[in-house]
């Protein structure tokens, strides 16, 4: 009996490794697919930031200020995207190993929030990045002062990694809060 029950014990723990290693593949492939296309990826995270400040009289730029700043900003660009994709396959795997221990109404109960959690993380991100974010630099840029004999000139220059991280973390906030009917229905 003894026996019996560290052999499965073991079992699930290959069965787990075995599916985390399909989801970490997986994201792994993501990664280097995203990297081919971090430049792409970067400038349409760009894009609000260039449409708020567009019509704006003063030059916009966005600076680096370390030689690797824009390749380690690529590489998080391209594991922010393989995170994001990459997601629901992950959450697929950890049903996988969940459902043969639930019953079958336990399992039916399940299904609608593995389709419901990427859909809701998804409209968060989509929101924030269509609505939140050009507002969000209207409001920022507006902090800038011309300078004057008597104070001095208080104008923007983004740093590009800085600029990745808050549109990272923006979208990763907007896209939790949005999964709250999912964790309000499950607790």
């Amino acid at each position: 009996k003894i026996m019996s029950d560290k052999n499965s014990f073991t079992s699930h723990f290959i069965e787990l490794r075995a599916r985390l290693i399909k989801s970490i593949t997986f994201i792994l492939v993501i990664f280097i697919i995203s990297y081919t296309f971090a430049e792409h990826i970067y400038s349409f995270l760009v894009n609000p930031y260039a449409d708020a400040v567009k019509d704006d009289p003063t030059q916009r730029r966005l600076i680096f200020t370390a030689l690797h700043e824009t390749f380690i900003t690529y590489l998080k660009v391209a594991f922010f995207s393989a995170f994001f994709l990459g997601s629901p396959v992950l959450l697929i795997q950890i049903f996988k190993f969940i459902a043969p221990g639930l019953y079958k109404n336990e399992k039916k109960m399940f299904l609608p929030f593995l389709i419901f959690t990427p859909l809701l993380f998804a409209l968060g991100a989509s929101f924030v990045y269509t609505f939140v974010l050009p507002v969000a630099w209207e409001f920022f840029v507006s902090f800038e002062q011309a300078g004057s004999s008597a104070n001095l000139a208080i104008e923007l220059e983004s740093k590009v990694d800085e600029y990745l991280s808050l549109v990272m973390r923006l979208i990763f906030a907007f896209g939790f809060a949005f999964e709250l009917p999912v964790v309000l229905t499950l607790l």
